[in-house]
């Protein structure tokens, strides 16, 4: 374990009713082969035991930490919104709390984005694991491996895609507006909290003109709990995803941004329609690739022929974007 120098890093872990995981997660952050960060919990008005659990496992590690327990349930957006804006360290790293560390994740990370002053994020590759922590293939390996591949990407006017697991530098992130939630309809669903880490990397892709850049380590360093099941959320990512790339071009033609409630009071009943297609078509093949790797041959192909019929010309983009990355 190296000695501490300083610390410029913080790890923040927002928690909302995670008793079941949380120990095992903070276990993986306590062995960590790299200690020199501040360690931020903020636990966003757990009903469970996870703030029993989580004073009881790093109380008895020994490990110093600051727990935030606020008073109302507000969403991981404002979680994070907040824990970026309560932190004072140059670099920030956010991490699931149902999601495992490798031993030398977080050091391999800050090594890098630390290793050249060009860098204003540093991710990695994370594989899945299911609720009992039994790997179940597959994963998330998302993200530029070279500034230069990033440079072309943002330049393009792309959205960029990188796992949430990652090392950045908060104050270019607060400078393009960090996590943001102004701007959405009151109550639920908490439209800030979907696809929050993409809208973070596409508004600091901005920064591309300045020489900065957002690149992924190949490597596979957390282990991601993805639960089972047809996903109920996938029409509001489809909805983010649309707005953070609406603003992106505005941004780009240097014309002002539009607050999310805008952008959904504007879509017509035509294109939400057609979202809400995409969505069960995206749902459906996903499921029917988990059945049949399941064994479940029959109820698979039935989901993927539903996903055929929701949107005809799904899979084959599926098929020609995997075929077609880097």
């Amino acid at each position: 374990m190296r000695q501490s120098t300083g610390i410029n890093l913080t790890l923040a872990i927002c928690v909302y009713n995670k008793e079941e995981y949380i120990g095992d997660t903070l276990q993986t952050v306590v062995g960590q082969s790299f200690q020199d960060f501040h360690l931020l919990i903020v636990d966003d008005h757990s009903t469970d035991r996870s703030v029993e659990k989580i004073r009881s496992i790093l109380d008895t590690a020994g490990r110093p930490y600051e727990l935030v327990v606020l008073e109302e349930n507000r969403g991981i957006g404002y979680a994070r919104h907040f824990a970026e804006r309560h932190a004072t360290t140059k670099y920030m790293m956010f991490l699931d709390s149902d999601d495992l560390l490798y031993p030398d994740a977080i050091e391999r990370m800050y090594g890098k984005i630390t290793s050249d002053s060009d860098l204003m994020a540093v991710g990695c590759y994370l594989e899945y694991i299911d609720e009992k922590g039994k790997k179940i293939g597959g994963g998330l390996f998302l993200g530029e491996k070279d500034k230069d591949s990033f440079f072309e990407k943002a330049a393009a006017k792309k959205l960029i895609f990188m796992q949430p697991t990652a090392i950045y530098n908060r104050a270019l992130a607060l400078s393009v507006g960090g996590y943001v939630i102004d701007g959405y309809p009151e109550g639920k669903p908490r439209y800030q909290d979907y696809c929050e880490d993409l809208d973070l990397w596409t508004r600091m892709s901005d920064l591309y003109t300045e020489g900065k850049a957002i690149i992924v380590l190949p490597e596979i360093l957390c282990q991601y709990r993805k639960a089972g099941g047809l996903s109920s959320s996938t029409y509001y990512m489809i909805l983010k995803m649309r707005y953070v790339k609406e603003n992106l071009l505005r941004r780009r033609a240097g014309e002002e941004e539009q607050s999310f409630t805008a952008f959904l009071n504007g879509l017509s009943p035509q294109v939400k329609s057609s979202l809400q297609r995409d969505a069960a078509a995206a749902d459906s093949l996903r499921n029917g690739v988990m059945l049949i790797r399941n064994h479940h041959f029959g109820k698979g192909i039935w989901k993927v022929i539903q996903s055929i019929w929701y949107r005809p010309g799904y899979i084959a983009e599926k098929i020609r974007h995997n075929l077609l990355r880097k």
